[in-house]
């Protein structure tokens, strides 16, 4: 009977101990804009990896924070199954989601961090901040949340184009994790693809994890070339710290947090299989010219022959 107990306990801690992560509804093909519509967001929250997941149907006791491209942070008590955002200005936009709960002695504090992009934003209001250029870069430049204990944070992404509202295959982001605002230098994270690709990169000794985006294993699907692929980061910690949460004590806290993000293959690869089209056509097209040239060259007008019959 301890045994079943045993593993009851077990199984329930490893079904919670499932990452979370914040998953944007609907959302549109990468810097895509649709004029005149509606710029209000939806997101849910997932628990598992991206292979078996399920959403969760109920977010009472979780807490969404929302920094803008100012640094002002908003506090929100979450609940119900869906998170919705109406964002103001065109731009960046970073959301934190905190959710604890103690089981078996332990508290499980998850997060997920989110970056959200509005595209359809009043431009006219937030002109001024694109020209300083906090809409590309304020959420690199931050320091870590301080309502974030735990805190896995993606510093400016290494691009091989110039679009910065998107991920590509090749990108490489480098990623620190943080605690109470500490670096920490030993702890790792975890990749994984929709494919079901993973990979665990460890630090280096400045505590920096460089993560590049790989070759997504999908096979393209016809009228569906630059479809995308999420790609979950996620690093966890362990802390023997004792306490009470909601009324239930605990002596150890087990912290995991999440980034999700979504990716595409690099617009260089269309455009060198554009050039390649351009480049034989252009070839066919002189070889054409050359050899039509060459035979009206070689092609010799009728003379006429007069006979002298006298």
């Amino acid at each position: 009977m301890k045994k079943v107990v045993l593993v009851l306990v077990t199984l329930l801690i490893s079904l919670w101990a499932d990452t979370l992560w914040l998953d944007e509804a609907k959302k549109k093909k990468c810097c895509e804009v649709k004029q005149g519509s509606v710029p209000m967001k939806e997101l849910s929250v997932k628990s598992g990896n991206l292979q078996e997941n399920k959403k969760l149907k109920n977010l009472s006791g979780s807490v969404l924070y929302i920094r803008d491209m100012d640094g002002k942070i908003e506090e929100h008590n979450l609940s119900g199954s869906k998170i919705t955002f109406t964002p103001q200005y065109k731009g960046n936009y970073h959301l934190f989601l905190k959710h604890q709960e103690v089981v078996d002695g332990v508290l499980n504090v998850q997060l997920s961090t989110h970056r959200l992009y509005n595209k359809e934003g009043n431009l006219s209001c937030s002109w001024t901040k694109e020209v300083r250029g906090k809409t590309s870069d304020s959420r690199y430049l931050s320091e870590p949340l301080s309502q974030l204990p735990f805190q896995l944070m993606m510093e400016k992404t290494i691009h091989k184009h110039h679009v910065n509202c998107c991920l590509y295959v090749g990108d490489i982001i480098p990623l620190k994790v943080y605690y109470k605002g500490e670096l920490l230098k030993d702890v790792p994270v975890d990749v994984e693809l929709e494919s079901g690709w993973k990979n665990t990169i460890k630090p280096n000794d400045k505590g920096m994890m460089m993560v590049e985006v790989p070759k997504s294993t999908y096979e393209q699907e016809k009228g569906d070339k630059k479809r995308s692929e999420k790609l979950l980061v996620s690093a966890t910690y362990d802390v023997n710290e004792s306490g009470v949460y909601d009324g239930k004590s605990y002596t150890s806290v087990h912290y995991a947090m999440s980034i999700p993000l979504s990716f595409g293959d690099t617009p260089l690869e269309y455009e060198s299989k554009t050039l390649a089209f351009a480049t034989v056509i252009g070839v066919m097209l002189v070889f054409s010219l050359g050899l039509y040239y060459n035979r009206r060259r070689k092609r010799k007008t009728p003379k006429e022959i007069y006979f002298d019959e006298e």
